[in-house]
């Protein structure tokens, strides 16, 4: 399901834990490497960010 979600090409609201704290970002799927299990996502700013699949709690 989370799958389908990030291989869709629009903005996604994504909640994720980085050194114990919720974060939320907001933003588009720009690379998925399940080989080193990370997400790399561009933001509404095109500023780039990357999240390893663990710390996701929930996509919206």
């Amino acid at each position: 399901m989370y799958l389908k979600k990030l291989s869709e090409d629009k903005l996604i609201t994504i909640d994720y834990y980085t050194n114990g704290v919720l974060q939320t970002i907001r933003g588009r799927v720009f690379k998925l490497n399940l080989i080193e299990q990370i997400l790399s996502l561009k933001d509404e700013k095109q500023k780039s960010l990357t999240i390893p699949l663990s710390g996701i709690r929930n996509i919206h």
